[in-house]
């Protein structure tokens, strides 16, 4: 189940009949088919759930998001803009 959603595949089905039962086949030997499967997914998404959220990486520190600047096509506008107003100045991007 987790492999899957690092998978290209877009549903289940496709990615268990064709990744798992042709190329998992070692790593499992008593493979269950689609349908019990299914079945059996409906127990485990519970504990897996509690297992990703305890096990997943917890920042240390605070995070910052930097962005591209706001291109202005013309200078005149940087005064009408009215979504960003109060906020909008001419100047280099943080990146400088």
């Amino acid at each position: 189940m987790i492999t899957f959603h690092k998978s290209w595949y877009r549903d289940f089905k496709t990615y268990y009949i064709h990744f798992v039962c042709l190329y998992l086949t070692n790593e499992f030997p008593e493979l269950v088919n689609y349908t019990r499967m299914l079945k059996l997914m409906q127990d485990v998404l519970v504990p897996l759930f509690s297992y990703l959220t305890h096990h997943q990486a917890r920042p240390i520190e605070i995070a910052f998001v930097d962005s591209p600047k706001l291109q202005v096509c013309q200078n005149l506008r940087t005064l009408r803009h009215q979504i960003l107003k109060g906020t909008v100045k001419r100047g280099k991007e943080t990146m400088w």
